[in-house]
Formats: C-alpha cells, sequence, structure tokens
C-alpha cells in the first residue's frame, strides 16, 4: 500500500477521497497510477515500460486497458485523432477538466469495446485514470504533457466526461454542460469580423434573436399550443418566448410540438442547463437546489401548463429522460 499512500500525500486528493476511490485496487494498479502522480505537469515522450515490465499507455488506441485490470488505466489525448475529442480545460481553483469520446463512433455500440468498458467500470466505481496531453513534436519526436489523474463522472452520447482530482474536493456541477458552454464561447469569440455598421451589427443581434427562439414553423406551432404563454411562467410576452426542443434537434422530425415546450428566454436556458425539470408523473416544476434562494425557487411545486388538446403535450418518456438527466447533475452538485 506504499504508493497509495504516496498518491495522498502529494495533495493530487484528499485522504478520505484516495481512500474511497483506490484502497481495493491492486498494488500493481496503484504502482502505474503513481506514475502520473510523481510526472505530473512534466513533458514527456511516448513512456515505455515499467521496471516490472508493464505498460503505461497503449500505441494503438487512446483508452488504454490493461489485460490484467477490470478498469482502463489511462487515456491520451492526441493531436490528431480519429475521434472529436475535447481539450483539456481548467478552473481558476487549480482543477481541470474534459470530454473524450468512446472508442467507435456508435453510442449504442459503446459496450462492445473493451476499452470503453474498462471506462464505464472507472465511472461506475470512480476509479481515476492516468491522463497524457499530446502537444507539438519536438525534433520529429512525439511529446507528451503528464496531466496527472482524473475520473471519469459521466457518459453522454458517446462522451465520457472527466474531472481532474486536483482541486477542491466539492462538487463541481454539471460537467458536461460547463464543457458545452466553454465550446459555444470559443466559437462565439472565433466567429465573424466585427460589424461594417450599425445597421450589420442591428442584423446579427436580429439573426440571434431568431436563432434563440427557434426555427419559425416549430415556435408558430407551439405558440398555438400553450396558448401564446411561457409553459412554467405563464407570461404571455411573445416577444421573450422561445420553442424548447425537450429532445436534442436532430433535423425537422424533431420538430413536433410533443417534443417541445414555450418557455421564456431565461426558462428555456435553465432547462437546457439542467437546472429545471418537470417530475413526469405529477407534470410539476422543480428547480435546482443552486435556485433555492433566489426568485425562481417560487416555481418548484407548480404545474406545467400544458396544451387542451392531449396529443400536443410532452411524452412521459421525454420528461422522464429529462428527469433522469436533471437528477444526476443535482447529484453532482
Amino acid at each position: 500500500m506504499r504508493d497509495y499512500y504516496k498518491l495522498c500525500k502529494t495533495g493530487a486528493m484528499s485522504g478520505d477521497q484516495a481512500l474511497t476511490k483506490l484502497r481495493t485496487l491492486a498494488d500493481s494498479h496503484q504502482r502505474r497510477l503513481s506514475w502520473f502522480v510523481d510526472h505530473a505537469g512534466a513533458i514527456t515522450p511516448f513512456p515505455g515500460r515499467m521496471d516490472d515490465g508493464s505498460f503505461l499507455v497503449s500505441a494503438p488506441k487512446g483508452i488504454y486497458k490493461p489485460a490484467d485490470l477490470e478498469y482502463a488505466l489511462s487515456i491520451r489525448i492526441n493531436l490528431r485523432s480519429p475521434y472529436p475529442d475535447g481539450a483539456v480545460r481548467t478552473r481558476e481553483d487549480g482543477s481541470w477538466f474534459f470530454n473524450y469520446h468512446q472508442e467507435g463512433l456508435s453510442p449504442a455500440q459503446r459496450d462492445r469495446m473493451y476499452t470503453n468498458r474498462g471506462l464505464m467500470a472507472c465511472l461506475r466505481d470512480a476509479v481515476p485514470v492516468g491522463v497524457l496531453d499530446e502537444i507539438p513534436p519536438k525534433n520529429g519526436r512525439s511529446q507528451y504533457i503528464v496531466r496527472g489523474l482524473a475520473h471519469p463522472v459521466a457518459w453522454e452520447d458517446g462522451y465520457f466526461f472527466f474531472e481532474s482530482l486536483v482541486g477542491p474536493s466539492r462538487p463541481r456541477g454539471n460537467t458536461a454542460a460547463e464543457v458545452l458552454i466553454r465550446d459555444a464561447e470559443e466559437a462565439v469569440s472565433e466567429q465573424d469580423d466585427p460589424p461594417d455598421d450599425d445597421y450589420d451589427a442591428r442584423r446579427r443581434v436580429y439573426r440571434q434573436i431568431v436563432m434563440r427562439r427557434g426555427q419559425r414553423g416549430f415556435r408558430q406551432d407551439l405558440l398555438r399550443a400553450y396558448g401564446y404563454s411561457c409553459a412554467v411562467t405563464g407570461c404571455p410576452v411573445e416577444d421573450v418566448l422561445e420553442a424548447a426542443h425537450l429532445r436534442p434537434y436532430r433535423g425537422p422530425a424533431s420538430n413536433t410540438v410533443t417534443n417541445g415546450l414555450l418557455l421564456r428566454a431565461d426558462i428555456h436556458t435553465l432547462l437546457d442547463l439542467q437546472m429545471l425539470a418537470v417530475m413526469p408523473e405529477s407534470r410539476t416544476i422543480l428547480v435546482s437546489k443552486l435556485l433555492l434562494q433566489t426568485e425562481y425557487a417560487g416555481l418548484s411545486g407548480s404545474r406545467l401548463r400544458e396544451p387542451t388538446q392531449l396529443t400536443w403535450r410532452p411524452t412521459d418518456e421525454i420528461l422522464h429522460s429529462l428527469w433522469r438527466s436533471f437528477c444526476e447533475a443535482e447529484a453532482s452538485r
């Protein structure tokens, strides 16, 4: 257990947290994880064998799941990858996070790959993995930053979402949503040149308004179905009402009234951030515990304002799916 205590003393994680995650692991597993702690922050070539002959990473695969372990041991973020992996992002508190695509393109086929099963075992038992992040080569040789240890906190739509073990031990919220928000912020900062004149600036503002409101036909259908009022607040101001997809937009087939809610703009944002949900059985609203000291707390317990026509109401299946996602997000906050 010497290597386990070394991990605790590095400050990479608190003793209690380390105990929960590592005390049941084999000594050989702990030794291999210790390498990533000892070398955290260092730049290294592709790691070779350890003294005992074991490997730390896989050359052909980004996810390394050794044959002798139930769990994945490490992941390698590559500059050139067949999958759209995400970049490592850092926070002011020193923690870092990222998303990493499963092996294989189809989410439905996830568990056919032993590498994915190894990461799912890590997710199930909160077992960390070592992280190598490739940087531009030097003198024709590959180089990597050793990031340290991170553990998967979620899997969604083909992606694993990871949180570092450095930084505060408190829950860090919805990692998947934070990744998407950072992506969107970067995309916004990289888009169009500054407007040519005031008219061009206004045109861009109106384009953003139209995009937020949703597709014209879909929004009109929801306006009629919900009587031109927000389904949560009852707000009747048409200019601030948006067409919210309950399941992500995947083409015209997604634009059905049963897959939507008419929501005031701020309520739409809360729904997308999984800070508000509808309890499927009672059709009542529940807001996140993060909102209990805000004006939104009063929405909890109110009934969803649904269309009078039953065939226009959200399906139980969709609401149950949203409810599960909300509960998972709340548990991590």
